[in-house]
């Protein structure tokens, strides 16, 4: 096991940690359910909410969100029904552009997320990067706005071409892009809008300059939907005053579309609701929050609401989050323990000396997703504990309960359990507060939405 950077073993010596009762979780018993843990009410819940296919802001997420709520309410934590609202979108099904008297007509627009139906016609005009300054001299109102990417998002663009009057927006680009682009979120004031690439759009500027050009914006069949999702939020306060400091344990209970999700999202919610029971009598000096997300297939959209419900001064005393997922498949590989940045965070460090095996695995996928993402920009110290590799049936039919091992789940539960417990503790002292809770993430749009 590698030094705990920040955290030596002689201060948790020191401290008392390393003398709780509560036995490593090692090859000589890794075959072997602690008495303490009860795995068959562990293999029960997955069975229950790995009935059916949890999609995001589906009446069975829903469901799911409930019955996590019912179990941490019987084990005695207040709890609450964090509700929030994100918005989707369905692609148009028609997108043209026609400009009169062009003899290349095969013009290759795409469509903005969020972008409004409508059909615009009117002369273009060069409105330079859809600034407000661009827009002052009122040549735009009731022509289609020719705007260049850059200086500002997509979606400041549009808006500021509504407000001059615009009918429609093409907006052209400055690099070679094939990502999909956003508005950010449905605009208050918005017209048809549809892209086009640099070479393109550069011709069409060109063209504009030797004369007036008139021409059609037509978008039809999107739809935006507004959804509603919920976190579970469950808190036990120390019965007298306390480090003042909160420890974190969360997992998700929502799954792909079409799968039950035995092991992505019901696995680490069972962890969880096992972890909830076993520190509901215990004496604490740190006040233990246990969150289940919702919507996390849908962008992480649960931990960012999360995230945003939380103040400043939550943020700083928040010292360590443990993000349980996908910990229960017989399949997948080694309980592994990693944060975003592959470092010793608290919370890593407490992990990997309860058993869990540190690993980068995760980090190094293409895809950047999990649970601990938005904790870890909000400045929270975050753990991801998941198994590395993944099994193959991620997010497919195949992940079924009975891909799930007892024993497995148990595992996470007993480091979980050992870790948290090594914070909260009455013998253990307040570890250093959280400095960076107080820094909000980044605000830096995306390039999709600029």
């Amino acid at each position: 096991m590698r030094p705990l950077r920040n955290y030596s073993l002689t201060a948790l010596l020191a401290g008392g940690l390393l003398l709780l009762p509560l036995p490593f979780f090692t090859e000589a018993n890794a075959q072997s359910v602690p008495e303490w843990i009860d795995a068959d009410t562990l293999y029960e819940h997955v069975e229950k909410l790995a009935r059916t296919p949890r999609p995001p802001a589906t009446e069975s997420e829903f469901a799911a969100a409930v019955y996590v709520e019912n179990q941490l309410r019987a084990y005695g934590y207040e709890t609450d029904l964090q509700p929030f609202y994100y918005y989707t979108y369905r692609q148009p099904s028609s997108l043209t552009l026609s400009v009169e008297g062009w003899k290349d007509s095969a013009w290759d627009v795409r469509s903005f997320t969020y972008g409004p139906n409508g059909t615009g016609t009117g002369e273009l005009v060069d409105s330079g990067f859809g600034t407000a300054a661009d827009f002052q001299d009122g040549k735009a109102r009731g022509k289609i706005a020719l705007i260049k990417r850059g200086q500002t998002t997509f979606g400041e663009k549009v808006r500021q071409a509504a407000a001059a009057g615009a009918v429609a927006v093409v907006i052209w680009n400055d690099r070679e892009d094939n990502r999909k682009a956003t508005l950010g979120e449905p605009l208050d004031m918005s017209v048809p809008v549809v892209s086009l690439s640099k070479e393109q759009g550069s011709r069409l500027q060109e063209a504009l300059k030797k004369g007036g050009l008139k021409g059609t914006v037509k978008v039809d069949g999107g739809l935006t939907t507004r959804q509603t999702s919920y976190n579970i939020v469950a808190s036990r306060k120390p019965a007298q005053a306390g480090t003042g400091q909160t420890v974190l344990v969360t997992a998700h209970h929502d799954s792909a579309a079409k799968s039950p999700g035995a092991n992505n999202g019901a696995s680490g919610v069972a962890a969880l609701l096992e972890v909830a029971r076993m520190l509901a009598e215990r004496p604490i000096d740190t006040e233990v929050r246990l969150v289940s997300f919702g919507s996390t297939s849908a962008g992480e959209r649960g931990p960012a609401a999360y995230v945003e419900s939380l103040s400043d001064a939550d943020r700083r005393k928040t010292i360590a989050a443990f993000c349980l997922d996908a910990v229960g498949s017989r399949e997948a590989g080694d309980l592994t323990v990693t944060d975003e940045q592959g470092t010793e965070s608290l919370p890593v460090s407490l992990a990997e000396s309860s058993g869990a095996v540190f690993s980068t695995v995760w980090n190094d996928r293409g895809e950047k997703t999990g649970d601990h993402l938005a904790l870890t920009e909000a400045g929270i110290p975050s753990a991801l504990l998941t198994r590395a590799p993944a099994d193959s049936w991620r997010d497919q039919p195949e992940d079924t309960v009975e891909k799930i091992d007892r024993e497995r789940l148990a595992e996470a539960v007993h480091v979980v359990f050992s870790a948290v417990t090594q914070i909260t503790d009455l013998a253990s002292p307040a570890y250093r507060e959280n400095t960076v809770g107080s820094q909000r993430g980044k605000s830096t749009e995306s390039e999709a939405t600029q």
